[in-house]
């Protein structure tokens, strides 16, 4: 079972690179705000989706331990 508190730094990570964005790119309708938190949510989400499959294409190669991650 995962902490509550991973669930909260995610959120917490997520809003903070929303808002960063949109004070850059100078957003200030709702839409382009929940554009811009989809994007970074997809964006995790591929990362978190690469890293893991990185990992178990190391396992399968025998570089790494099981579990390693």
């Amino acid at each position: 079972m995962i902490s509550p508190r991973y669930y909260l730094i995610c959120i917490a990570l997520i809003l903070g690179l929303t808002m960063v964005i949109s004070w850059v790119r100078q957003t200030r309708s709702r839409k382009d705000f929940l554009q811009i938190m989809l994007w970074v949510t997809g964006s995790l989400i591929a990362s978190f989706i690469l890293l893991m499959g990185f990992s178990e294409l190391l396992v399968f190669l025998g570089i790494a331990q099981s579990g390693f991650l």
